[in-house]
């Protein structure tokens, strides 16, 4: 062996060296002392946490691509905080329930929707739901999963309105549903059991998602590949403290409102779950939820490309068609936009900083709302 070759080895044992001890840095030192974390960092660590955690609360259903496992007791990652979640098997159904501690079912008001109705960044005493129920002195459960679209809901409800014969069922409606019903129905094509299986290698293969699990270095090269074309803006003005971030979808359903196939797959939905409560003697109301840049448009503008030519009216427009819609079929429904306009206008932060879910000031605003909308429909006097 030359001296040259000797010196070139141990360059490389050298290099080998580092990188290892480097990887074993960037692994080591962010579990240990989180706090060093500078905070984009602590943002991806936690959509990533969330997601595993969120994941790991389903199990697969052929018919309804996925339920929450009973008997949870869990924390859940959250923007500055752990939540801290419980679920129950519902009467003797192979189905699941977040318990909010406001009483087992069955309730004279279900609640069935995604993320927003199950509440995952919010405790039970803050969840719109349980609040809902206290502002209406009546039982109210939610029966709202992580990730649900509208055509999940509906087999959802056409599942449990026998058993569980409520009064009253809301339907919460949240833009991005145009998108998971699209997911949704695509999965039923396939004849797998489990959409979330599905779904995971959709986006990456079985060693990515075990890495995206349990590696720090993994999850920012990823998180840099997903998403690192996506703009995000911070904004920081008068007591709002807000990430906004240009989702393609969106863009997408303005082009076309009430045309796209994930709004077709809406209405079909709809249809299907007036259907149900119809034959199942209770009352159909949809609740219109609006996302975080459509209530504070006045500042999420300044971040939107092309924001300047867009009105109220054109960010509106997609769920002016759904109103319209359900309007023609005859379908209650209530738009919770305006409401959070107006205490939005006071200068009220109602949703999270980064997340796209209410805060606790959203939520109650939310019951609210929608205790007034219940009011108005004669379906349910607010208690005094």
């Amino acid at each position: 062996m030359t001296k040259q070759s000797g010196n070139r080895r141990l360059a490389l044992a050298a290099l080998g060296l580092g990188v290892i001890v480097g990887i074993a840095l960037v692994e080591t030192i962010p579990r240990l002392l989180p706090g060093l974390m500078p905070a984009k960092l602590r943002a991806v660590q936690r959509i990533y946490d969330a997601r595993s955690s969120w994941e790991g609360m389903m199990q697969g259903d052929r018919e309804l691509g996925f339920t929450l496992l009973p008997d949870l007791d869990l924390d859940f990652p959250s923007e500055g905080r752990t939540i801290e979640i419980r679920t129950k098997r519902l009467l003797d159904l192979d189905i699941a329930y977040r318990d909010l501690g406001n009483g087992a079912p069955p309730w004279d008001i279900v609640v069935l929707g995604d993320s927003f109705t199950f509440c995952d960044d919010s405790p039970a005493e803050e969840c719109w739901v349980r609040r809902l129920g206290e502002r209406l002195g009546r039982s109210v459960g939610t029966l709202g999963v992580n990730g649900y679209s509208n055509l999940a809901e509906a087999r959802l409800l056409a599942k449990v309105i026998e058993p569980l014969a409520p009064k009253v069922v809301l339907v919460a409606f949240f833009p991005n549903d145009f998108k998971d019903n699209l997911h949704f129905r695509n999965w039923t094509q396939t004849g797998t059991d489990d959409y979330w299986q599905w779904m995971r290698s959709q986006r990456r293969s079985d060693l990515s998602d075990t890495l995206a699990n349990y590696s720090i270095l993994y999850r920012l090269i990823d998180a840099a590949r997903r998403y690192g074309s996506r703009e995000t803006y911070e904004h920081q003005e008068g007591g709002l403290d807000f990430v906004f971030r240009a989702d393609a979808w969106w863009a997408t359903v303005l082009e076309q409102p009430g045309a796209t196939p994930g709004y077709k797959l809406s209405e079909e939905a709809f249809r299907a779950m007036a259907k149900t409560a119809r034959e199942g003697g209770a009352e159909l109301m949809v609740l219109l939820l609006p996302f975080k840049e459509q209530v504070y448009w006045d500042v999420a503008r300044r971040y939107t490309k092309g924001g300047d030519e867009l009105e109220l009216s054109d960010i509106d427009a997609p769920m002016g068609a759904v109103t319209r819609f359900l309007a023609s079929e005859g379908i209650r429904h209530c738009d919770l936009t305006e409401d959070l306009r107006r205490e939005a206008a006071k200068g009220r932060q109602l949703y999270l900083r980064a997340g796209a879910h209410w805060n606790d000031a959203g939520n109650a605003v939310t019951a609210e709302s929608v205790a007034n909308c219940l009011a108005r429909e004669n379906l349910a006097t607010p208690a005094r």
